[in-house]
């Protein structure tokens, strides 16, 4: 579904990514690790149209993607989500799901003006579909409450929704399990493995090598901003070239 090819991209005089290529398979989720300083995000946001490489090619399903807008790129099918969690907090929670929707009548003043019978039809139809998101991620009885009332955990369930409500067909995920306990970090990867039954990919960036073994199909290791290994993550783990590029720069063990 996407292949990154000889991606390479520097904030001032440092490369963040250097030469990266890989390709993620369509009906799978690819675990996207490294230490630290890696490039891990970086590479995600350049995948999402945030930043543009100076170098390299993205190609998804089949169209070069580098260099568009993040807008264009969310109209391929590329969502993503971010390391530290970006819902309107003044917003209902129920809201911020509906407001996540492409393509709303309402968006446009004319449209709406004229066709309200359309636009009257289009919002009950995404709020029913957000109402389904909200109860599939368990937090139907907090539609109503303002997003920043969340807890940390509460939050990150609220984005995988709002990232579904935009329809992707590529949904990249940047530590969706960071500080959240056991039993919602469960939930989640057993809510990314039912995507991947639904027929969206998913690129997730992790650390918590427990919540990757649940829902990775592969991964890829990044160091330096450069491809280290792919496989399954058992065997990265037991690559002494991956374990000392983690003792560098962070831990490649159980639950780190």
């Amino acid at each position: 579904m996407l292949e990154v090819d000889d991606i390479e991209f520097a904030y001032g005089g440092s490369k963040a990514v250097d030469g990266c290529s890989f390709v993620v398979a369509d009906g799978q989720v690819t675990g996207l690790i490294g230490p630290n300083g890696a490039g891990k995000s970086t590479l995600l946001e350049i995948i999402a149209g945030g930043l543009a490489p100076s170098r390299g090619r993205l190609v998804f399903n089949g169209v070069e993607i580098q260099g568009m807008s993040r807008a264009q790129v969310a109209q391929q099918g590329i969502i993503r989500t971010f390391q530290t969690t970006r819902e309107l907090t003044r917003l209902p929670v129920l809201e911020n799901v509906v407001f996540a929707a492409p393509n709303q009548i309402g968006e446009n003043v004319l449209a709406s003006l004229f066709w309200r019978r359309r636009w009257a039809s289009q919002e009950a139809q995404l709020r029913a579909r957000a109402e389904e998101l909200l109860a599939w991620v368990g937090l139907t009885r907090l539609r109503e409450e303002p997003a920043g009332t969340l807890s940390g955990g509460q939050r990150r369930l609220l984005e995988i929704a709002r990232a579904l409500m935009a329809e992707p067909k590529l949904l990249l995920l940047d530590e969706p399990s960071a500080g959240v306990y056991p039993a919602v970090r469960h939930l989640i990867a057993q809510r990314i493995r039912e995507v991947v039954g639904r027929g969206i990919t998913v690129l997730v960036v992790a650390h918590n090598m427990a919540f990757l073994s649940e829902v990775a199909d592969d991964v890829v290791v990044m160091a330096e901003g450069r491809v280290l290994r792919r496989g399954p993550l058992e065997e990265v783990r037991a690559d002494q070239a991956v374990v000392a590029a983690y003792l560098g720069g962070g831990h490649v063990g159980g639950t780190s």
